[in-house]
């Protein structure tokens, strides 16, 4: 596969739907080469025909990604190996919601792996494809309900529903500020960044005390198209060009306050994704 653009290429997880979706036609747009991760398939296949129709971009890909599967993230880090040989942007969008308490195959909450663990082990599987002299970056979404995440990590699959939630973007915002301390030496970038609430149904479930959710929420909802701005703007602004280790609100880089930069449980935060990464079917492949 002649998949090896010169221009710059960007995977985009969770793209077939929501503020991933309006992300990769942005990026599209910009004539950037798109990996469209997504787990449904289907979707992501007539999106990704969308896109290259509405961008005149034919450089628009699908990839199958289920960051709740060790298995699928390994295939996905292989294939896209193989097939492109670089990388210049990760936006590690994807992310769940669910009331139930599920526990993964690989032995994990479903949301901490979704949204935290599996995004840790897919951008470390990609960090040697960035390449040197280039202007390389990461995007983590997170989201301001972290500061209802406080959280241990020898407890991380004892979270449930919104505390589940409120902890993995809690461990994507301290992972996302040791990764920047660690990469910038190798001139990459690593934000995160609260994009807004967003009317994607992420904090819907189908039932019936949906329309109360919806009712609270309603006065701040911003639509996909909104909730998109912030990434493409830390993706592609030049004005971000070797900025790193900061959390945006949108578009206002935002201060975290001391009691949430706990340096001892982002390190210990660190340890732990290495060490699943090391035991895990990464380590020597």
């Amino acid at each position: 596969m002649q998949n090896k653009m010169i221009n710059k290429i960007a995977i985009i997880t969770g793209a077939n739907r929501g503020i991933g979706k309006e992300t990769a036609l942005a990026l599209a747009l910009k004539k950037y080469t798109v990996v469209m991760a997504c787990r449904n398939l289907v979707q992501a296949e007539v999106v990704c025909t969308e896109i290259k129709a509405q961008s005149a971009n034919p450089n628009v890909f699908v990839y199958e990604l289920d960051l709740s599967s060790f298995d699928s993230i390994h295939r996905f880090g292989k294939l896209f190996s193989e097939n492109f040989g670089k990388l210049n942007i990760l936006i590690n969008n994807a992310g769940i919601t669910t009331k139930e308490y599920v526990i993964t195959p690989d032995g994990f909450e479903k949301m901490i792996q979704t949204n935290s663990i599996g995004p840790y082990l897919l951008t470390k599987m990609l960090l040697p494809l960035f390449p040197a002299g280039e202007d390389n970056r990461i995007i983590n979404l997170s989201s301001d309900i972290y500061k209802m995440g406080n959280f241990s990590v020898e407890k991380l699959n004892n979270y449930h529903w919104v505390k589940a939630y409120a902890v993995s973007k809690y461990a994507q915002l301290l992972i996302s500020f040791k990764l920047a301390g660690l990469l910038e030496e190798k001139g990459i970038t690593v934000n995160a960044v609260h994009p807004g609430v967003v009317r994607t149904g992420i904090m819907l479930f189908n039932k019936w005390y949906d329309v109360f959710i919806n009712l609270m929420l309603v006065t701040v909802y911003i639509d996909e198209k909104s909730g998109a701005e912030p990434s493409i703007y830390l993706a592609t602004s030049e004005e971000m060009n070797g900025v790193t280790g900061k959390y945006f609100k949108r578009f206002a880089n935002t201060k975290v306050k001391t009691n949430y930069l706990n340096e001892i449980l982002m390190d210990k935060l660190y340890d732990y994704y290495e060490t699943i990464y090391s035991k895990s079917i990464f380590a020597d492949k």
